[in-house]
């Protein structure tokens, strides 16, 4: 019997509808998803030692497996946890979980004498101890001995025993499928393969699930992890050299220096800011549709830099279209756009929901008519009214923050193709680099050299609000403003501190006596300006918050902000929100307020914040605690999921796999030796989200 890859379960022999329809409810459609995910994860024994040596291996890695010994809650209230030691016959061990919503699904299962496997990182009090370890029920069954190097651990339970597949079973029933497993799958050219030393694809399945020793196991994971990036390296490449092929708008560019908006600036550009315009150049002259991406930082010069590109698509006779994520942001480029685009004779007008009727109809007459040549605004751009007889560049401030289609139907709005650049605050890891922007050139711009700021930053529990409180009250009685900065508006779920729920309480009792005022995306326009304009001016002394205050506000004296529920956001994000504070070069100091207990993880993720101020670092950091599910916000705006390959630990297979994608594309440009490599291409294309558009 020869299966196929892509066949469905109901080919498999002997498996039957009642079983295809239980394994398919669980998410394997496939022979392929069989093959590829069937063993949700190894022991592997050489991360394995004793107990009685664990304690050499403090802040490593591990792989415990023993008895169950004891389980057991300590504590009280938000310090309660449940501590649960197990045995070797050498030593013992302590898991130790914070807070029972963490460990609630867990304890039932946890039951003296059980056989289980505890990874994670070795810590010490009293004795070795892993804080929230994953856990792996084991059983007899399991034949796990200290000669065992590797065991499969395949999905298990009730459901799976009733369909007859125990984990004693499975491995005869995969033996099975792969010998009628016909060896096709994703294909990989052998120039390729050989290359880069990996197994064919059959080896490689073969290798995962029946490895004749760990070297080969190792050598199998390998080659499927680096066939799945190179796949996805290799449709990335193809859709940044199909869009790089295309009619574009050509410009006629000069000097920058002989630009007359940069006459007008009241400083000069810097060295970053100036090589990413002459990137900008460089793609306007060539008539190739640019599709770039600039990241900096909050403060780099990211604004200067688009403007710029708005007069050099002005003086072509070209309009642009730059549309932020909020109205406080657009209106923020507006008025920097008046006061720095005048010398340059360029006409800018405002384009959001709030404004006027008769303000509204003037935009909208100027942006059709050609008159206007920067149109700046919010959603309100994507409206059909909305008309750009010459739109020859689109800029998307906050890029992350939009959806795919969104984006798309702003750039369709052209009647030719324009160039689009996209614009993030958020410090882009190597790693999406090469994956969810891997179809975008980028460029990059370095912090403004008087922009280094002095925030001292302190992570503490929440038991110590009262604490923090009264810290903040005496700084404020010194003449300080401070934001106060909540997760949520509306209370949502429990233990979650809220922007509305906690202001009034705030004003009336902990702060009483203190001006404050509310900003949050729900306010209407006015009263959050309103809010904003009195604490610049210091007649509020706190401003409490949401993440609207991310980014497009600007309060110089403002050197002070709590975060509640601070585990909530990204360390990405963290770090562009007290990037608000310290920014007249005075000392500011920001309190991230957590539930977490010392030892968690979430606790130990913030506390990277205390020691860093690099955004790229953080970026990496967060990317290692929370991995790639959703970069950036990126869960609206599309995002690829890897099945085997993990970008958090898989940096130098991506490198190899992006550079592999390039030479054969160099060497094939249009793979016409390789038809199953254009199949899969197509397939891909089709199926994966892409950054901008399709293609």
């Amino acid at each position: 019997m020869n299966l196929k890859w892509n066949d469905p379960l109901k080919k498999i022999r002997g498996l039957g509808p009642k079983r295809s329809d239980y394994i398919y409810s669980k998410g394997f459609a496939t022979v392929g998803d069989l093959l590829l995910r069937a063993p949700l994860r190894f022991i592997d024994r050489r991360q394995s030692p004793p107990f009685k040596e664990l304690l050499d291996h403090v802040n490593e890695t591990v792989t415990a497996i023993g008895r169950i010994e004891s389980v057991g809650e300590r504590g009280y209230g938000r310090k309660k946890r449940l501590i649960t030691i197990i045995g070797d016959g050498t030593g013992f061990l302590s898991g130790v979980w914070f807070q029972q919503r963490f460990y609630r699904h867990l304890q039932p299962k946890l039951k003296p004498d059980k056989l289980v496997a505890f990874s994670g990182k070795i810590g010490f009090f009293d004795g070795p101890q892993i804080t929230h370890p994953q856990v792996t029920f084991l059983n007899d069954e399991s034949e796990i001995s200290d000669g065992d190097t590797l065991t499969p651990i395949y999905p298990s339970g009730k459901g799976w025993d009733r369909i007859g597949l125990s984990n004693r079973s499975w491995s005869p029933f995969l033996r099975q499928l792969l010998d009628d497993w016909d060896g096709s799958g994703p294909y990989l050219p052998d120039s390729v393969r050989k290359e880069q030393n990996l197994l064919s694809f059959q080896e490689s399945i073969e290798g995962i699930h029946f490895p004749d020793t760990p070297q080969l196991f190792d050598h199998a994971i390998t080659s499927l992890k680096f066939a799945e990036l190179f796949h996805h390296q290799l449709l990335m490449a193809a859709l940044r050299r199909r869009r790089s092929s295309g009619d574009g708008i050509t410009m006629t560019v000069g000097d920058i220096q002989s630009l007359k908006i940069i006459s007008g600036l009241p400083f000069e550009l810097t060295d970053s800011q100036s090589k990413a315009l002459n990137s900008f150049i460089y793609d306007f002259k060539s008539g190739i549709p640019m599709y770039r991406l600039l990241q900096g930082e909050v403060g780099s010069g990211k604004t200067v830099v688009a403007l710029t590109a708005a007069a050099i698509a002005a003086e072509s006779r070209y309009q642009t279209a730059l549309m932020a994520p909020t109205e406080l942001l657009a209106r923020q480029h507006y008025k920097t756009a008046l006061d720095w685009c005048g010398s340059s004779g360029m006409k800018v007008v405002l384009v959001t929901g709030s404004r006027n009727s008769d303000e509204i109809r003037r935009a909208l007459y100027e942006a059709s008519t050609g008159h206007a040549d920067l149109i700046i605004g919010t959603h309100a751009i994507f409206q059909d009214r909305v008309q750009f007889p010459k739109l020859g560049l689109v800029v998307i401030d906050e890029q992350q923050r939009f959806g795919v289609r969104q984006r798309s139907r702003l750039v369709a709005k052209g009647k030719e193709r324009p160039h689009v650049l996209l614009m993030t605050a958020t410090p882009i890891p190597r790693t999406l680099a090469l994956t969810h922007y891997g179809d975008l050139d980028l460029s990059f711009l370095d912090p403004l050299p008087n922009q280094t700021r002095n925030v001292k930053t302190r992570v503490t529990h929440d038991s110590n609000r009262d604490k923090v409180f009264t810290w903040l009250k005496e700084q404020i009685s010194k003449g300080e403003r401070a934001y106060l900065i909540f997760p949520v508006i509306d209370e949502g779920p429990a233990g979650l501190e809220a922007a509305e729920a906690r202001f009034e309480p705030y004003r009336n009792i902990d702060f009483r006596g203190i001006p404050m005022a509310l900003a949050h995306g729900r306010l209407p326009i006015e009263l959050r300006q309103k809010a904003l304009d009195a604490f610049r001016t210091g007649d509020v002394k706190i401003l409490v918050a949401t993440s609207v205050v991310e980014v497009g506000v600007d309060v110089p004296d403002a050197n002070l902000m709590v975060i509640e529920n601070s585990e909530r956001f990204g360390l990405s994000q963290l770090h562009q929100l007290r990037g608000r504070i310290g920014r007249s070069g005075m000392r500011g100091v920001c309190v991230l307020i957590t539930p977490e207990s010392e030892g968690e993880i979430g606790f130990e993720r913030l506390k990277v914040l205390e020691q860093c101020e690099d955004g790229l670092e953080l970026a990496e950091q967060d990317l290692k605690f929370r991995g790639s599910g959703d970069p950036l916000g990126a869960r609206q705006s599309g995002i690829v999921k890897f099945r085997i390959a993990d970008l958090s630990t898989d940096l130098d297979l991506l490198k190899r796999a992006h550079k592999a994608a390039e030479r054969l594309l160099d060497d094939y440009p249009d793979l016409v030796p390789f038809p199953e490599l254009r199949k899969k291409l197509r397939k891909d294309y089709h199926a994966r989200p892409r950054t901008i558009m399709a293609g």
